[in-house]
């Protein structure tokens, strides 16, 4: 059985890099971590059988299977992880996603079987940390992380393997590991396409429809489409689409300014226009799906996420940001977002008479600008989280730590936007540490109301997957955690082309 896919060029598929969803997809088919989640995203052994903390939550345990191997027959061991672990610590990586680890403090292979972790503060919830692939172990004869003959053709423990390297632009191909220890999938073969980032989503969509893919994210004007489709499948996620504002210079170094964006911006109309209605506005930045973590609109002390031109002209006014100031809206192109993201910039002009400059570029030239110091205004964004806890959204995105700029003023770290407060930031100490679930869930929302006061990021609307399959032809998938197919549940209707 073929499983036939298109994506975008991913930056990464190496465990020590993997990063957005394309990378992540591609990681995880190659390597299984310490735990994974099941259907209801509960955590459940993986390579690990068994795992615990001390009372402080500052140990960790995790004890391992003893029949697993990489997929060229080296077993996976304690020394396996540690290897991958040092290996995306190292200074000459310079990782985007090192700040998965930015809590740990040692890590040590006890024996073959016996992983044993310091934090260096309490966190209760680092087990599920380990989800993100630069946990993954790596085998012996790995090379640095920057060597790119691993990163083209890397060798994990995961159900299928590479083959035959990365055609960087065209295509990477994946088999079935017969030396996996989970259960045998009944795909054999994964044939993902990489297509063009400009037109990726029409084509990927399109050569679904004409039969040439199983599976395909739907662009926002065929939503209403493709939810007639037999193999529809539509899911709220653990994440966000926002506007990141930078707050490091102007125009949005200040509140008020940030408040004049977000009270412009007519969310409900954008939603009806340009997804028929399929998303929900989003006025925090943890969505529903978090549960008692998230805050009811209700619940907002002043919510500046709510349409209100004229309060936003009176911000703007405070903010000294008349009628003829430019704004920069960097976004990527190709990815569904050109129509809402024109519009949106149409609702700030016509509300402020601004002059809004839209910066179009690819999803790499993206992150370079939105990491550059030069960056101003605001960037188009999106947020899938790496593990299922709010902590996930609010130290990466928000944490003083997590910009980390280096001596030229890039940032190395996804508080693209650099915002800093100290109260923010204790608060999710507070959350990490508390054993009490409601102790946590009370510091994540404080965190949260403290960002969404100061609009630190802009909140568009919450994550909403989306996505069509050949019903008439497979079975059993469903969209995992990150939104991507679930390729170990895939079963065959007919016999495929």
């Amino acid at each position: 059985m073929i499983f036939r896919m298109g994506i975008t060029e991913p930056t990464a598929i190496d465990p020590y890099k993997a990063q957005e969803g394309e990378g992540i997809l591609v990681c995880k088919a190659l390597f299984t971590g310490l735990l994974a989640l099941d259907e209801d995203g509960e955590l459940i052994p993986a390579t690990a059988r068994q795992w615990e903390s001390d009372p402080t939550a500052t140990t960790w345990t995790f004890r391992l299977r003893t029949d697993t191997v990489f997929s060229d027959g080296e077993p996976v061991t304690a020394r396996s992880f540690v290897r991958g672990w040092r290996r995306a610590l190292d200074p000459e990586a310079n990782t985007e996603t090192a700040y998965h680890l930015a809590g740990v403090r040692d890590f040590t292979a006890v024996d073959d079987a016996t992983l044993v972790v310091e934090l260096a503060e309490p966190d209760v919830q680092f087990d599920l940390k380990t989800l993100q692939p630069i946990f993954f172990p790596v085998p012996s004869w790995t090379p640095a992380a920057l060597e790119p003959s691993y990163n083209d053709l890397p060798v994990g423990n995961g159900p299928f393997v590479m083959d035959g390297p990365w055609r960087h632009g065209e295509a990477i191909r994946l088999r079935r590991n017969e030396r996996w220890f989970g259960p045998r999938p009944e795909i054999e073969e994964i044939h993902l396409d990489i297509l063009d980032p400009v037109t990726a989503l029409d084509d990927e969509y399109a050569r679904f429809v004409d039969g040439t893919y199983d599976y395909a994210r739907i662009p926002p004007a065929r939503t209403k489409e493709a939810a007639q489709h037999g193999g529809y499948l539509e899911q709220e996620g653990a994440g966000l689409f926002y506007l990141i504002p930078f707050c490091h210079q102007a125009p949005m170094d200040s509140v008020d300014a940030r408040r004049a964006v977000s009270a412009a911006v007519d969310r409900q109309g954008l939603i009806d226009t340009h997804f028929h209605g399929s998303r929900t506005a989003a006025h925090s930045l943890l969505s529903p799906w978090f549960g008692k973590a998230h805050t009811p609109r209700a619940e907002l002390d002043d919510d500046w996420t709510a349409y209100d031109p004229d309060r936003a002209r009176e911000a703007a006014a405070r903010a000294g940001l008349g009628p003829g100031t430019r704004v920069d809206l960097a976004y990527n192109t190709g990815a569904g977002h050109d129509d809402w993201v024109i519009a949106l910039a149409q609702q700030l002009e016509e509300v402020h008479g601004w002059q809004v400059q839209l910066l179009r570029t690819d999803a790499r030239g993206l992150v370079d600008h939105r990491t550059s110091v030069a960056a101003a205004g605001l960037c188009r964004a999106g947020w899938a989280c790496d593990y299922p806890t709010p902590d996930n959204m609010l130290f990466p995105l928000l944490h003083s730590s997590c910009t980390a700029p280096d001596a030229e003023g890039t940032a190395h770290g996804d508080n693209e936007g650099r915002y800093a407060d100290a109260e923010f930031d204790a608060l999710v100490a507070r959350a990490r540490a508390a054993r009490d679930p409601a102790e946590r869930v009370d510091a994540w929302r404080r965190a949260d109301r403290i960002a969404i006061r100061d609009l630190a990021l802009i909140p568009l609307w919450y994550r909403t997957d989306q996505r069509v399959y050949a019903a008439d032809r497979i079975g059993g998938l469903r969209i995992d955690f990150d939104g991507n197919p679930t390729f170990t549940t895939v079963t065959a209707r007919s016999t495929q082309r």
